[in-house]
């Protein structure tokens, strides 16, 4: 099976997603613009946010890392990836003790707020994206100083966690809330950080393999809803009921989660994964309209309970029947990835289902125009804002690349 669609998912990523983004290149200023109206037309802003231009710097070193690319591609992609990890090196990196990185870049790249008032620094998940691209960029460009720069950006983010300075946009947590989303970001890049590492033969990769563990163990630990076999999106030990953001679920991140803590943890817990996986395919998908919804409630359908006047409870209530293109992407990697470790003919199904849906709702018709990312229930396009304001490369690409490269798909 995963032959054959191997061949699929190579065209689809040549013919359709890569010469979008070979034209969204800033070769004046350096970078990517990612500030797109949905169709891809209509470039909205010269802003560079910098978990995009991060994400792009894994992916340009990913395929450099792993595709049979002809001396043209491999050097455009080298200069490409160059520029995007000066641009990041250049502006991203905040000096102040309690910062990490810049969230939003001007197009020269310099840092700016992305809001009046908000700070430089607003954004663990920018550290970990910037991180992760770093960490890879090594490993292809064979610098180590650059892993050493990579590490020096994750280790700074765990102690400003550890200090409880910890800054989620776009998705600000109350002070006393916790969310799943940090501990799998961590565990993510904890992995890869490992993996560079190990190709500089430095025994720092240990460390970094033992982080990604614990944070795994700390979702499966403290994250499950053991009832419902569900992951809990946002614990708030401080509140006796739950509201709607202690209700909700997100059935994309529990399925990209899963993936991320099948890699960290190197066949442990496969039983808890598998039924975890199951339970958010089931739970999330929409029997009425097919595709996975954005949010659902632990019971099922639209998250209920009482919503805060916060953006993150906003965005939960508006957005929760939105069919998006990144929960589906990964869950075509997650579900062929856990169907090839258990053999369950279930999962196979549901990649089949997923595979379907998603290539009959998402792509653009029109040639070279990537995907219509954002998606309302029944599928129509729709132009809004549903995390940052960008048309963004990472999802589709990371996922057909993997399932492209990945030697244990079956």
């Amino acid at each position: 099976m995963m032959e054959e669609d191997r061949a699929f998912y190579r065209e689809h990523l040549v013919k359709s997603v890569l010469p979008f983004w070979e034209r969204a290149f800033d070769d004046e200023e350096g970078g990517l613009f990612t500030c797109w109206t949905n169709d891809g037309k209509t470039l909205v802003s010269t802003d560079k946010y910098v978990w995009s231009q991060a994400r792009m710097l894994w992916i340009l070193s990913y395929m450099l890392d792993t595709l049979a690319l002809d001396e043209a591609e491999e050097r455009r992609y080298r200069k490409r990836a160059s520029s995007l990890y000066a641009l990041l090196k250049g502006g991203a990196i905040l000096s102040g003790k309690d910062e990490g990185c810049a969230f939003v870049l001007s197009r020269s790249g310099e840092p700016k707020e992305a809001a009046a008032g908000s700070g430089l620094y607003t954004s663990l998940y920018a550290d970990c994206f910037v991180a992760l691209g770093f960490a890879r960029w090594a490993k292809v460009s064979g610098k180590s100083a650059i892993i050493g720069e990579a590490c020096a950006i994750f280790d700074k983010t765990l102690a400003l966690i550890a200090q409880a300075i910890v800054k989620t946009e776009p998705y600000p947590l109350a002070p006393d809330s916790d969310a799943h989303g940090i501990h799998m970001i961590i565990c993510n890049t904890a992995i890869e950080l490992a993996r560079a590492l190990e190709s500089f033969g430095d025994s720092q990769s240990a460390r970094y393999w033992e982080q990604g563990r614990t944070s795994a163990h700390t979702i499966l630990g403290r994250f499950v809803d053991r009832k419902r076999t569900q992951i809990i999106e946002v614990l708030n030990p401080s509140k006796q009921e739950e509201g709607l953001l202690e209700r909700h679920r997100n059935p994309g991140h529990t399925i990209e989660s899963i993936w991320f803590m099948l890699d960290a943890l190197e066949g442990e817990r496969v039983d808890e994964l598998h039924a975890l996986l199951l339970s958010a395919l089931e739970g999330g998908w929409d029997e009425q309209y097919g595709g996975i919804l954005r949010y659902v409630d632990c019971d099922g359908g639209e998250p209920i309970g009482e919503a805060g006047s916060d953006a993150f409870s906003h965005l939960v209530a508006s957005t929760w029947d939105y069919k998006l293109w990144w929960p589906h992407a990964e869950a075509l990697y997650a579900t062929a990835k856990m169907a090839s470790l258990t053999e369950d003919p279930a999962l196979w199904r549901w990649y089949e289902r997923i595979k379907e849906y998603t290539f009959s709702t998402f792509p653009s018709l029109e040639e070279g125009m990537e995907w219509i990312q954002i998606r309302t229930r029944t599928a129509e396009a729709e132009e809004a804002v549903v995390a940052l304001p960008v048309k963004d490369p990472f999802h589709i690409t990371r996922s057909l690349l993997l399932l492209i490269t990945d030697k244990g798909l079956v």
